[in-house]
C-alpha cells in the first residue's frame, strides 16, 4: 500500500534491523525530538500567559498609555517572585523523586 508521501507502508518497520528499519527508526525518533521540542514551547507559552495574567490582575489597577514607575517595579518584582517560586518547587520536587528511586 502506497501512502500521501509515496512511501511502502506494508515495509514501514520502526522496530526492524534492516538498513530501511533503522533509517525509519532515526526519522521516529528525530520526529519524537521535534514533538518534544513544541510541547516544551507550548509549556513555556502556557506559563508566560499564567505570569503575565497573575502579575497584571497584581499590578494594574488602570490601564493607560504608560506604566508608572511602581507598577512597573510591581510587575517586576510579580515576575521574579513567580520565577524564584517555580525553581523552590522544582527543586523541591526532584529532591522528592531522588528520595522515591533511592527509597
Amino acid at each position: 500500500m502506497t501512502d500521501f508521501f509515496n512511501n511502502n507502508s506494508d515495509s514501514f518497520d520502526l522496530g526492524s534491523s534492516s538498513g530501511t528499519g533503522t533509517t525509519d527508526k532515526l526519522k521516529a525518533d528525530e520526529i519524537q525530538k521535534v514533538i518534544m521540542m513544541e510541547q516544551q514551547k507550548a509549556q513555556l507559552n502556557a506559563q508566560i500567559q499564567e505570569i503575565s495574567e497573575m502579575c497584571w490582575e497584581k499590578c494594574v489597577d488602570k490601564p493607560s498609555a504608560k506604566l508608572g514607575t511602581k507598577t512597573e517595579a510591581c510587575l517586576s518584582n510579580c515576575v521574579k517572585r513567580f520565577f524564584d517560586s517555580s525553581v523552590i518547587i522544582a527543586h523541591r520536587f526532584n529532591q522528592l523523586i531522588q528520595r522515591s528511586n533511592t527509597g
